[in-house]
């Protein structure tokens, strides 16, 4: 799940957090531009905003994110954005009795996705699911280093459990991809994300994540992340991107893919196509001693010849047992001081590509950003491990995974990907035979 970035100022004074809240600022440089945050409860959670300075080159990010929650006002009733109707707080609470209608008559929409109607929010009940920090009351506790290129190494014993939650939400992906077709509503998907979760012993990790009010992210169309799932009826020729994230044991495993309802037209075959070829090229570039800033420079060099634009105000992101942590992961050309890759460093690329404008319109619901145009978006996402020999896609495909016409298509990578390490291409071919 992608988070949001803003220009970062001096590097004592910057904090971090995740793309799914009113804002992502740097403390002392006012409000960032809100594109995905917490209205009744605000992704990814892939992503992590980020506001560009005049310089369309590059973003000021010395430090790591920092999350800006707004205080809500509270009502003679007590009732803040997240009180249930019986006024308690959080994700503890019991979720609102009445459907909820987000649309907001007087806000523009850029394209033909608008707000649907959501169901109550679940609640884990549970005793046997173990719940990370932010689960009851909506706010994560734990953030990462103030300096941007201090990065976290797991152990093998955590890398063990990030293969576990990474194949978890892998298993959840497909499952949810399988359901995506023509009259299915988000709201199912995420229905189905929620339970599939549950019965492997992991929780849903958007759910209540600074409030977020549902168990993963479903991005239609023109909508580039952190779309909240709701009543509307998938339509013919929709492209869906769905984004999956589960704790499992204490840590997090996060991705995404795309889908499509139906048949895709053949504009968004080449937008879907040419965000998955990036997204792989970016991959293969991963290995120790290679700078983090420099993926950014692949991405966009292979999209922009192209005729398609980059996402800048949302960014992929360190994790492990903390959802959204360093290093920070632009997906375009920057000479930010993000560290340097290394053995046992686990993170996300997740770009976000347009076929019109990369500009981020938000949505009154404080999370749902879209593009200003009202053109598709397309991404893809893996939680990543470095390893001494090259990069393991933790959340890749499984033998039960469905292989899609754009990895059968690519002229980056044919087939699955599941990194560049002699057993990840061991698997690879096993996966190709099997095909």
């Amino acid at each position: 799940m992608a988070i949001s970035s803003s220009p970062l100022l001096p590097i004592l004074l910057a904090c971090c957090a995740f793309s799914a809240v009113d804002a992502f600022v740097v403390p002392g440089a006012g409000k960032a531009l809100s594109a995905s945050t917490p209205g009744p409860g605000r992704r990814d959670m892939s992503c992590i905003e980020v506001s560009s300075r005049s310089s369309s080159s590059s973003v000021s990010a010395i430090g790591p994110l920092y999350m800006n929650k707004k205080k809500k006002s509270k009502s003679k009733g007590g009732g803040g954005k997240n009180k249930s109707a019986g006024g308690s707080k959080g994700f503890g609470a019991a979720p609102v009795a009445a459907l909820q209608s987000l649309v907001n008559p007087t806000f523009q929409y850029a394209g033909t996705v608008v707000p649907g109607v959501q169901s109550p929010q679940r609640i884990v009940t549970e005793a046997k699911i173990m719940k990370p920090d932010y689960a009851d009351d909506g706010i994560p506790k734990n953030r990462p280093q103030m300096l941007p290129w201090v990065i976290e190494q797991k152990t093998p014993e955590e890398i063990a459990k990030m293969r576990a939650a990474g194949r978890v939400a892998r298993e959840v992906l497909d499952i949810a991809g399988r359901m995506v077709a023509p009259g299915v509503t988000t709201d199912e998907i995420d229905a189905v994300v929620h339970e599939e979760s549950l019965k492997r012993g992991a929780y849903p990790s958007p759910l209540n994540y600074h409030g977020f009010p549902k168990s993963c992210c479903t991005s239609v169309n023109e909508v580039i992340c952190h779309g909240i799932p709701d009543n509307r009826p998938l339509a013919e020729g929709d492209i869906v991107n769905v984004d999956i994230t589960c704790y499992l044991d204490g840590y997090h495993g996060d991705c995404s893919e795309m889908f499509v309802a139906g048949e895709a037209d053949e504009a968004g075959r080449d937008l879907i196509q040419t965000t998955y070829d990036c997204w792989v090229k970016a991959m293969q570039f991963v290995k120790p001693n290679n700078d983090y800033k420099d993926i950014g420079a692949i991405i966009e060099d292979h999209i922009a010849p192209r005729g398609f634009s980059t996402v800048k105000k949302f960014c992929g992101h360190g994790i492990g047992s903390v959802f959204h942590t360093n290093p920070n992961i632009f997906h375009y050309r920057n000479s930010e001081p993000n560290g340097r890759m290394a053995p046992g460093h686990t993170f996300t690329i997740e770009p976000m590509i347009c076929e019109g404008t990369a500009q981020c319109l938000s949505w009154p619901d404080d999370w749902t950003a879209t593009t200003t145009d009202g053109k598709r978006s397309a991404q893809f996402e893996h939680t990543l491990l470095v390893t001494p020999d090259g990069v393991e896609a933790l959340t890749g495909k499984i033998e039960t995974s469905p292989v899609q016409w754009w990895e059968k298509e690519s002229e980056v990578h044919s087939g699955v990907f599941l990194g560049t390490t002699p057993a990840a291409i061991q698997k690879m071919e096993e996966l190709k035979k099997a095909a």
